[in-house]
């Protein structure tokens, strides 16, 4: 697959774009289907909310054929490599599971601010393609973002400080290893209202809205958040970050872990073919 000049230049004045109907419904079926099974591993990928329901899944293509072939699709590959402007290869991958009712909301902040803070990612020459897994609409905390805000550069406020009152068993899962306050609900680097605000009034918010099969390319310093899904509707979406072969991760005395940050910083191939399930 092939972006025109004029998705290109979307990206890049907007910090996203979005296709519809890149996977068929019969495709999304599949993968709908294959986290249904994988998200029901009891393991440190899993990543709970606080009501115990999943609310991410990392790295799930490491045992499933289904997930590692979507990540190297043509559809997500070439795409990729043409917004970053060269090869790429996979950094991060995630389920982020959003159930009907009880999906927690992910607060405003840039993704690439964890990358580089924890994992020592040099540049924000990183993207992220979520797949839509569900459609998704306005009621089912679709993802909120600030068009331009990508060309704030990273916006750093430090670590936030958790005042926590009581050793409820989230506190608890919470702080059982150095990672986990990047994952859950509370996270540890967020965009302040001011930041929010400044860019908000200069250029909006908008929803990344689609049916599913729908794919949404962003940028590692665009503006995001979702609200909670109050609605009787899942939106559950799988989210693929590809980072240029240019920006690899340097070498750290406690890296995070290898399903959070990939270390393997082998180019992937463009798929001939497009069928990928």
């Amino acid at each position: 697959m092939e972006l025109t000049t004029q998705q290109i230049k979307q990206y890049r004045d907007n910090g996203y774009l979005l296709i519809r109907n890149l996977f068929s419904p019969a495709e999304v079926a599949v993968m709908l289907n294959e986290m249904g099974k994988v998200i029901q591993e009891d393991c440190p990928r899993r990543i709970l909310e606080k009501n115990g329901a999943v609310r991410s899944f990392f790295a799930p293509e490491s045992g499933s054929e289904i997930f590692n072939s979507v990540i190297r699709s043509g559809r997500l590959v070439a795409p990729a490599m043409q917004l970053i402007g060269e090869e790429v290869y996979l950094h991060q991958s995630k389920i982020n599971s959003k159930y009907a009712m009880v999906g927690d909301w992910w607060e405003w902040h840039q993704d690439y601010t964890f990358w580089k803070q924890d994992d020592g990612m040099p540049e924000p020459d990183v993207l992220t393609a979520m797949i839509f897994l569900n459609d998704v609409n306005e009621f089912n905390g679709p993802m909120l973002m600030i068009p331009g805000s990508h060309k704030s550069g990273v916006l750093d406020g430090g670590e936030r400080n958790l005042q926590e009152s009581e050793e409820s068993w989230f506190t608890k899962y919470r702080n059982s290893t150095s990672y986990m306050s990047a994952l859950t609900s509370d996270l540890k680097y967020t965009l302040s209202q001011q930041a929010v605000m400044h860019w908000a009034e200069r250029n909006g918010i908008v929803s990344g809205t689609g049916p599913k099969g729908t794919v949404l390319f962003f940028h590692g310093n665009l503006f995001h958040a979702s609200s909670n899904n109050l609605s009787p509707w899942d939106r559950h979406t799988f989210l693929i970050s590809y980072n240029s072969v240019r920006n690899t991760l340097p070498v750290l005395d406690n890296p995070r872990p290898e399903f959070i940050a990939s270390r393997n910083f082998e180019p992937l191939p463009v798929a001939v073919a497009e069928t990928v399930l």
